[in-house]
């Protein structure tokens, strides 16, 4: 009997073994990428990091009130603004792409289609922002804040489709059916069954993006320039341009923080999400 086939052995009478052999190297990878980085965040924020990378044994909320000043506050708003933005504009154009493939289109072409959504979005991130940017330039709308916009939308379309199709493609058609036959309108049958049904892909797809989309660095930084300031934008200056870790790890922190605290209130407000 070979090693392995001796560890599948041991696991299968042992239970604990199994569930370790499981999770163990996910939550060791988590672990070390990012509990730790979260951590030593943590640290650096309240000042129990000095400058040489030494625990102070201080604990400070300095660094808090500064990142609470309004100027902080105010790339907090511009985020939270563009990223919900960004996000109404994926939910109105994905939304009818999803419709389409899940409901409409034949059953052999809905993989296919769903392919075709993905397929762009194998070219790497900087390659795609890079075209955008000669496209804007050629519009004439480059470091506009709707160019940003815009480009945020491209790039995080596809985490609002595919969450939307698998909860279009789940509803039952019988459904469908049973309100035309108790007389109700397309439009009415769509507002009271389709969308009210689809709601899980709604939320699951708004978390994806609104997400990812509150901390953009790259789209404001190469579209918007200068004339878009964004969390993403001002941590990156914190660390690397003024070498203030200190203030830096704290906005990341409240960053954090507001984000966790928008996806409760969002969580419970539409419940408990199933896809």
């Amino acid at each position: 009997m070979s090693l392995v086939e001796k560890l599948l052995s041991s696991a299968r009478k042992h239970r604990s073994l199994a569930i370790a052999l499981l999770l163990g190297p996910p939550l060791t990878y988590l672990t070390i990428y990012f509990f730790a980085p979260f951590i030593i965040t943590v640290l650096y924020s309240v000042g129990l990091i000095g400058g040489r990378g030494t625990l102070t044994g201080n604990i400070s909320i300095k660094f808090y009130r500064q990142a609470l000043r309004w100027v902080y506050i105010k790339v907090f708003y511009n985020s939270l603004i563009l990223a919900a933005l960004a996000t109404v504009g994926c939910l109105l154009l994905a939304y009818p792409v999803a419709y389409f493939i899940a409901m409409k289109a034949p059953k052999k072409w809905r993989n296919p289609l769903v392919v075709s959504v993905i397929i762009p979005y194998w070219v790497d991130f900087l390659l795609r922002t890079y075209a955008l940017m000669n496209i804007f330039a050629m519009l004439g709308i480059m470091f506009r804040y709707d160019a940003v916009v815009i480009g945020m939308i491209y790039d995080y379309l596809p985490f609002m489709i595919l969450p939307l199709y698998a909860s279009l493609e789940k509803i039952d058609r019988s459904l469908l059916e049973a309100s035309y036959t108790l007389g109700a309108s397309p439009w009415k049958t769509f507002i009271h069954v389709t969308l009210s049904l689809s709601k899980p892909g709604i939320a699951a797809g708004t978390i994806l993006v609104f997400v990812p989309a509150i901390g953009e660095f790259i789209v404001p930084t190469m579209i918007g320039g200068v004339s878009v300031t964004t969390i993403g934008t001002l941590t990156w200056d914190l660390f690397l341009k003024f070498h203030d870790w200190w203030r830096g790890a704290a906005v990341s922190v409240m960053y954090i923080a507001v984000v966790l605290a928008a996806l409760a209130i969002y969580m419970r407000k539409v419940g408990e999400l199933e896809i």
